[in-house]
């Protein structure tokens, strides 16, 4: 009964997420697919960059708290003691902020003197929105987290669409008023990241509980000893991620950078997003299971969490190798479409990423998250190994295959070190199924994207053909079968 139950609530919140995650994956096609007819590859390299530098300072600066809200709020709410842990944490954010505020400012004030020529590249402008978007990004992720911890799921909902629309809308209209400007798509990314900290704030009714006098060094010293040894590996996991774009700048300039981080963005930020629906659907159940003393119970819901990843994933890379080059040629500005064949090797990297995520699992709820931080060290050496002897020979393929094999080495090395922990179990005719149905589904597109025209409307239609495609041959495989079950028996219910 507990484990159906465990299942029930996963299954819920993930359907949840994956509207949310679904629609944000739609507009951000949208956003990527406009900027490319609003910037040219050079200000979309300028983009990248900046937005990496940003990103990658919050990892450091932020993200050991961001991890940490989401593995104890719930231990804190148990006990009640949400005053200690709100303050705790609100009090260390804005701690590690005025920090990183006072560093940028020195940072600026150095640039402005050195005569570099740096801010004839990156202008003031620029620098100083993505530094407010440093800010309210930190802030998002933060009150993001915990939500998905408690499972407002439906709160993370509404914010998911909104921000991702908003974003669209604000950049479009900002571009059209006043020409295009690298600096506007920090803008609407900070305004509405503020947005949906103040929201979410306030259905977390946080500040009834945020005192000065409420910070504890107890908790201070919990969330710290978790979340810091996993920072390692955040940064790691952005190395992976993001630093094929300064070495694409370095050898081949930022026009190649542009084009391949387009190319890039919009194959990660889907798979990114298909990755925390089920994990922000599965997690959190899982994790108070664990907290609840039922270890065993956890272990079969990481399971069922992987299994609905892959089921979900693997359609996702075949189609990626089926139509990457459609994909380019629709949805992107011909300069950009040379980048395509970056898609697919990036497709499977993001997925073993994704998988590797429930692999470290045991290392996480056992609080070991040293050994994290060295295997994934070890996974983003290759990459950048890789990078710097190949892609001056070889160009923006190299990056994607490195992105691959870096993704790969860390999947393996932490797939190994959880076998006494925590470790997930498939039944092998799972993954043939899997695997079987989107192989067929791959092939199927291979033929019929040579029959049909090169348009928006075909490829959407190629899309909702593959689908039906894989999960009919699921259903006829009978591996979905207890889903589909308890989907005819809520219906009957209804009738």
């Amino acid at each position: 009964m507990e484990r159906s139950s465990g299942k029930g609530a996963m299954a819920k919140d993930t359907v949840i997420y994956m509207l949310a995650k679904g629609c944000e994956g739609v507009v951000g096609v949208l956003t990527v697919s406009a900027m490319s007819r609003i910037y040219v590859p050079e200000q979309m390299g300028i983009y990248s960059t900046v937005n990496i530098a940003v990103t990658t300072i919050a990892m450091f600066a932020c993200q050991w708290l961001v991890q940490s809200v989401m593995r104890y709020i719930n231990k804190y709410e148990m006990s009640g003691r949400l005053k200690e842990f709100y303050s705790t944490a609100f009090f260390s954010w804005v701690r590690v902020n005025l920090a990183i505020i006072f560093l940028a400012a020195v940072f600026l004030l150095f640039i402005t003197n050195s005569g570099s020529g740096f801010l004839e590249a990156y202008s003031m402008p620029v620098l100083v929105s993505a530094g407010f978007m440093f800010i309210t990004y930190s802030a998002a992720q933060l009150v993001i987290a915990m939500l998905a911890a408690v499972r407002r799921a439906k709160t993370n909902l509404f914010l998911s669409v909104v921000n991702i629309c908003g974003k669209l809308v604000l950049l479009v209209v900002l571009n059209r008023l006043f020409g295009s400007r690298v600096e506007f798509i920090f803008i609407s990314y900070c305004l509405l990241d503020l947005f949906s900290t103040v929201f979410g704030v306030y259905k977390l009714d946080m500040f009834k509980y945020i005192d000065r006098r409420g910070f504890d060094k107890e908790v201070f010293a919990d969330l710290f000893a978790y979340g810091f040894p996993l920072m390692g590996n955040l940064i790691t996991t952005q190395i992976l991620n993001k630093s094929d774009v300064y070495i694409i700048t370095f050898f081949q300039g930022k026009g190649a950078a542009g084009i391949y981080s387009t190319n890039y963005s919009l194959v990660s930020s889907a798979f990114t997003m298909l990755s925390a629906a089920v994990m922000r659907g599965s997690y959190p159940t899982i994790l108070r299971t664990w907290s609840e003393g039922r270890k065993e119970q956890a272990g079969l819901l990481v399971n069922e969490a992987v299994r609905m990843y892959l089921i979900l994933g693997v359609p996702a890379v075949c189609g990626v190798f089926a139509l990457q080059d459609v994909i380019s040629g629709v949805l992107f500005a011909a300069e950009y479409h040379s980048g395509n064949i970056i898609m697919g090797p990036v497709a499977l990297g993001m997925m073993f990423l994704a998988v590797t995520e429930y692999s470290i699992k045991g290392w996480e709820l056992n609080a070991m998250t040293k050994q994290i931080f060295y295997r994934s060290l070890i996974g983003g050496a290759v990459n950048v190994v890789i990078n710097l002897i190949f892609v001056p020979v070889f160009g923006i393929i190299t990056a994607a295959v490195s992105t691959f094999l870096g993704f790969f080495v860390y999947f393996l090395l932490a797939r190994f070190g959880t076998r006494k922990l925590l470790r997930f179990r498939l039944p092998l005719k799972t993954y043939i199924r899997i695997i079987g149905s989107g192989l067929l589904m791959w092939l199927v597109l291979i033929i019929i994207k040579n029959i049909l025209p090169r348009n928006i409307i075909a490829l959407g239609a190629m899309v909702i053909f593959g689908i039906i495609i894989y999960f009919g041959t699921l259903v006829l495989s009978g591996e979905v079968k207890e889903e589909l079950q308890t989907l005819l028996k809520k219906k009957g219910r209804s009738v």
